[in-house]
């Protein structure tokens, strides 16, 4: 296997800027946290490609990902070779006029973007193939937090209403999450230099505080460290199925009267539980024990390493009326698949996949014995989240509370859904 790797800045410096994430948030930002970024990893072997890019965005949106795919079709690559994954940082400029609500996008960021990728993927092509081989190392983080809490007391809200229960987006402690982060580095056959690290976790990135900056949040942190250990190497960071998870913060002790508790017990009693106030340093002393964390995996032996000798890629679509009743942007579930050898294997997806579809895709369609395989969400024109059947009887946020933001309106169809994705996400591991 050969490998071709390059990152850039794309932080906007030069004006204010509409972040995507929150609707509350509609003032423009120019205070810049930390630098954002592209970074785009080549891979050839036995006689195939793929181009994966790495985006520090909330999602990479229809229009940037169509502006991408012109501009590389002049370097010769097709739609099925290019792999467009963002982070989910909430601290970026917004990219998709679809979920404008969370955010209006700026027209010349997204030409930027675009014009960024390209340039990247000129530098690529200049450089010369280097032969690679892959180590992987894996380790547990414990840094989410499950996000569907059930509430068995009344609600009212203006999203849903009254309710006798409901599924409240709050910390529960006792739902699933996956703490396993992994770790993946490109090293050069001849020397063993690293060439780029792909790594994976699985956390929603909406942990910055405050929220009116624009940052990486904590794919940004994990970038310095690696970066301190192996030099200024691109770092791409494959988000998992974390639609249902969240960053697990410790609260800082508020002080606050005997009104501002009452208060607070008032709107938990009218609403449900939410997550805990957290103040900047909570933040801080979060994203630099994750990056430690994923750190720590980096500096341990590998698990596994190979030098792949052949690469596949493959991609299946289906639309949103397969499982979904309602009116939808014209955005059909797309997932992409890339195998390397027989080690590896990647299974994205075009949505905020929660966790759940996890376990029923590798249920449903197991991997080789011996292959790892990792899946991940926001893979290019995101059309919203993916519930699971359980998830799509339960409600909540995850299924109906997002839609107005993504511009969608109607039902997820509890009995249509899974055989859909799964027959989808088959067809993509059979086009391999």
């Amino acid at each position: 296997m050969y490998a071709r790797a390059a990152s850039c800045d794309i932080t906007p410096r030069d004006r204010p800027v509409r972040l995507a994430g929150y609707a509350a948030r509609r003032q423009p930002v120019s205070v810049v946290l930390d630098p954002i970024e592209v970074s785009a990893v080549l891979l050839d072997a036995g006689g195939r490609r793929c181009l994966i890019v790495s985006f520090d965005l909330m999602v990479v949106g229809a229009e940037l990902r169509q502006a991408i795919h012109a501009g590389l079709a002049l370097h010769g690559f097709a739609p099925a070779e290019i792999m467009l994954l963002a982070s989910h940082t909430h601290f970026a400029p917004a990219t998709d006029r679809a979920c404008a609500p969370l955010g209006e996008p700026d027209a010349q960021f997204v030409a930027e973007v675009a014009a960024a990728v390209e340039n990247l993927v000129t530098r690529i092509l200049q450089a010369s193939p280097v032969e690679s081989r892959v180590e992987i190392r894996r380790g547990r983080l414990d840094h989410s937090v499950n996000r569907r809490r059930f509430w068995p007391l009344p609600t009212v809200g203006r999203t849903y209403g009254f309710r006798l229960t409901s599924t409240v987006m709050a910390p529960d402690p006792e739902g699933p999450t996956n703490e396993l982060a992994t770790l993946l580095l490109l090293r050069r056959a001849d020397d063993d230099g690293v060439i780029a690290a792909i790594w994976h976790y699985t956390c929603h990135a909406t942990a910055v505080i405050p929220w009116d900056v624009i940052s990486a949040d904590f794919p940004g942190a994990v970038r310095r460290l690696l970066r301190q250990r192996f030099g200024d190497i691109p770092c791409l960071f494959v988000q998992g199925c974390c639609g249902d998870i969240s960053p697990k913060l410790a609260g800082s002790p508020v002080r606050e009267g005997t009104a501002g508790r009452l208060r607070r017990f008032a709107r938990m009693m009218i609403s449900g539980p939410t997550f805990p106030p957290r103040i900047a340093g909570d933040w801080v002393r979060w994203s630099e024990s994750l990056a430690a964390g994923v750190a720590a995996i980096a500096g341990q032996p590998a698990d596994e390493a190979h030098a792949p000798k052949t690469l596949s890629t493959g991609a299946a679509q289906i639309p949103l009326a397969g499982f979904f009743v309602g009116s939808a942007p014209d955005k059909p579930l797309t997932v992409q698949a890339l195998r390397l050898g027989e080690a590896f294997e990647l299974v994205a997806l075009s949505a905020e996949v929660t966790l759940g579809w996890q376990s029923i895709l590798d249920s449903a369609l197991p991997a080789e014995e011996g292959r790892l395989r990792l899946y991940a969400g926001y893979l290019g024109a995101v059309f919203g989240y993916l519930p699971t059947p359980r998830e799509i009887v339960e409600g909540g946020y995850e299924v109906t509370g997002f839609q107005r933001l993504f511009g969608l309106s109607g039902n997820f169809d509890a009995g249509k859904i899974a055989p859909a994705v799964v027959g989808c996400a088959k067809r993509a591991i059979d086009d391999l």
